[in-house]
């Protein structure tokens, strides 16, 4: 039994000293791999962890017994050992230094490492060589240099950066710290160590003593060494595990965010595979079976690996396709069109709460955007559980206009723009899991920030599109029994009427007076006639004038003022800048179109509503055109003020009209009430 248990401990050993060396290895080379390595806390951190995986190599080499102990190969290792036993500390109490809660504190712990390891590397490699590994377990007792210095650097190393990492006294301190989540995984690997260097000073001053020199040490004197080293990196192992949690999903060491999910997903499954795999191979390795079986085991497992990796690949593709189905799926746009009394904003309300519970996981989240397609431009928003506390942060500033920006540990913003230019912000607050955002998550965060705006914004289009489709339909069938009304009751019982008198002239017996009556009848009959018809016709003609297509936009603005407008305003005042004159020459025919009769019906407006219902009121109308980041055309008047619609109290359904069809352009159009009274349209066409 006692030898089992023996068994038990040697394999073990093994395999906690394995497990750290493969830990360690694909820790650090995914820390300089990952990380920026500009940074300082990144090369010390992953430095240290390679130093880290190079001692644990050499322990496996040493305690598995294939290193000749007495050949020269071993003292390779032994100095090789030595030499990262004295440096591995110290890079990671520096590492620690960059995340200290307290700065000061960190500043003299740095201090005081730096001079404790000048002071080791002198004594142990100048003043007091290290012996030889057959002279270390041969010496008649343990060598005061390495009892009584080693095990205090020691503790200085992995005691003081657990002081460093002391909460900071200030809560702003706290507040404005971006690692604060990270502290409680780095206190935790700091009390590991600190455990595993108490541990190891008992070993050094109790267990080791008696194991000297190594041909005097009995069957229990193994088996307490081999426990305790097992108990010291077992202490080790799981400092590790607390570091690597840390720096996988809190971006301690590689000082970046990482570019996807896969490294903060898979560091249970590293830690397993590790388990698993250093259990296995220290087993077949003190077997007592055929090199090829061992081998052949290795491989099977090593397949079994790789084939629950691809696993969970496909497993994290279908929860990431699962997560997105919502903004891949249809709308149903021509639905909620059809439905009059639907809300226009529930589909983007239905995406963005997808999107902060499903794709990112987040605890709270704000998108604000400016106003619907037409009107006011007036900032709106859709949140997702935001917090009433937090409402400062929806108009703190952002560190950067194009990317996102850290608006303090906890938040992040995205500011969202357009050809326009800036539309809104994104504000994202800290993931329920506690862990960093990644930069794939904040990618499809913006994008479908982004994509979650033009689909509020398409279907704000589409509504208006379809709401004034309806009206003009239903003026189109007042207008056609109207003109039937006219054409029916007035205009061909004249023509008729002018029909018989030029018929009662042909049979007529009469003097040339009567005829001559007649006549004057007939002529009156079908010239009012002929208004009424051209009335209709002009009523139903919205053609294009030709100035536009010939002389450009301003020329056709001031041609409509001149002649279709010349009696509705006492005083026209038009105001052109030379350069926005010829920029709107060379704007497409199309573009031109839009911008003419958007501003012929803010004129048409003015001169309807502005005097209210005082005909006599004067009124006067401004017409400015100006260049700037692109063309602007400003009409003002300076009447009563802007009509309200009884039917669905917004004012101006043709102007919603026209704003829609400038947004095709790339161009806005807002109504505001001028300073001094009355009414005033801003139409913009920025320069793309």
């Amino acid at each position: 039994m006692l030898r089992w248990i023996d068994a038990g401990i040697f394999i073990g050993a093994q395999a906690v000293s394995l497990f750290n060396t493969v830990l360690l290895l694909w820790l650090g080379l995914t820390v300089l791999l990952t990380g920026d390595r500009r940074k300082p806390a990144t090369i010390a951190g992953g430095v240290g962890l390679l130093l880290g995986a190079l001692f644990f190599m050499g322990h496996t080499l040493l305690i598995a017994h294939t290193v000749d102990f007495f050949g020269g190969g071993v003292n390779i290792v032994w100095r090789v050992m030595w030499f990262v036993l004295v440096v591995a500390p110290y890079f990671w109490g520096l590492a620690i230094f960059y995340y200290a809660g307290d700065p000061a504190t960190g500043r003299w712990v740095r201090r005081i490492l730096t001079a404790a390891l000048f002071f080791m590397v002198l004594s142990l490699f100048l003043i007091f060589p290290l012996p030889t590994f057959l002279e270390f377990v041969l010496a008649p007792a343990l060598a005061p240099v390495i009892a009584w210095l080693y095990v205090p650097y020691l503790f200085l190393c992995f005691v003081l950066p657990l002081m460093a990492l002391r909460r900071p006294r200030h809560r702003d301190a706290l507040w404005r710290d971006p690692f604060r989540r990270a502290r409680p995984w780095l206190i935790a690997a700091a009390m590991m160590l600190t455990m595993a260097v108490v541990a190891f000073a008992f070993v050094a001053y109790t267990i080791v003593p008696q194991a000297i020199p190594m041909y005097t040490f009995t069957t229990n004197t193994l088996r307490e060494l081999y426990f305790a080293d097992e108990l010291v990196a077992g202490f080790i192992g799981l400092a590790i595990i607390f570091l690597g949690r840390a720096v996988l999903s809190n971006s301690v060491l590689t000082e970046r965010l990482q570019a996807g999910p896969g490294l903060f997903a898979r560091w249970r499954n590293v830690v397993g595979v590790a388990i698993v795999g250093s259990l296995f191979v220290a087993l077949l390795y003190n077997l007592n079976i055929q090199p090829i079986y061992s081998v052949l085991l290795t491989v099977i497992l090593a397949v079994m690996a790789y084939a629950l990796f691809n696993w969970r690949q496909y497993v994290e593709h279908e929860e990431f396709m699962r997560r997105l189905n919502p903004f891949v799926t249809s709308l149903h746009l021509h639905e909620r069109l059809l439905t009059s009394d639907a809300d226009s904003e529930q589909e983007s309300r239905e995406l963005f709460t997808a999107l902060c519970h499903d794709a990112l996981r987040t605890a709270h989240a704000c998108l604000l955007f400016e106003g619907s397609i037409g009107g006011p431009h007036e900032r709106q928003r859709i949140d997702y559980q935001w917090p009433a506390d937090q409402e400062a942060l929806l108009h703190a500033p952002l560190t950067h206009s194009i990317d996102w920006s850290r608006l303090d540990v906890d938040h992040w913003a995205y500011p969202l723009s357009d050809s326009r230019g800036a539309i809104g912000r994104l504000i994202l607050g800290p993931k329920l899991d506690g862990n960093e955002y990644n930069v794939q998550e904040l990618q499809v965060a913006s994008a479908c920030a982004e994509r979650i705006l033009d689909a509020l914004a398409g279907e704000q289009l589409a509504r208006v599109a379809v709401s004034l489709l309806r009206q003009r339909i239903a003026q189109v069938q007042v207008m056609s029994a109207q003109h039937k009304r006219i054409l029916h009751d007035e205009v061909l019982p004249q023509i008729h009427l002018a029909l018989l008198k030029v018929e009662a002239l042909r049979s007529a017996e009469q003097d040339n007076a009567s005829v001559e009556g007649k006549l004057d009848e007939a002529t009156t009959a079908l010239m009012q006639a002929h208004r009424r018809v051209s009335g209709l016709v002009r009523e139903m003609s919205n053609a294009v004038p030709t100035r536009l297509e010939s002389e450009g936009l301003a020329a056709a603005l001031q041609s409509a003022l001149e002649h279709d407008f010349h009696d509705s305003f006492d005083r026209v005042e038009w105001h052109v800048d030379p350069t926005a004159v010829e920029y709107a020459k060379q704007l497409p025919l199309f573009a031109s179109e839009v911008i003419f009769f958007a501003a012929q019906e803010a004129i048409r407006n003015a001169a309807k509503h502005g005097r209210g219902g005082e005909a006599q009121r004067p009124l006067h109308l401004d017409v400015a055109l100006q260049n700037g980041s692109g063309l602007q055309l400003i009409i003002g008047d300076d009447g009563v003020g802007r009509p309200i619609d009884p039917v669905d109290g917004e004012s101006g359904s043709g102007l919603r009209f026209h704003g829609a069809m400038l947004a095709v352009i790339g161009g806005t159009l807002s109504v505001e009430d001028r300073s001094g009274g009355g009414t005033q349209v801003v139409i913009e066409v920025l320069d793309h």
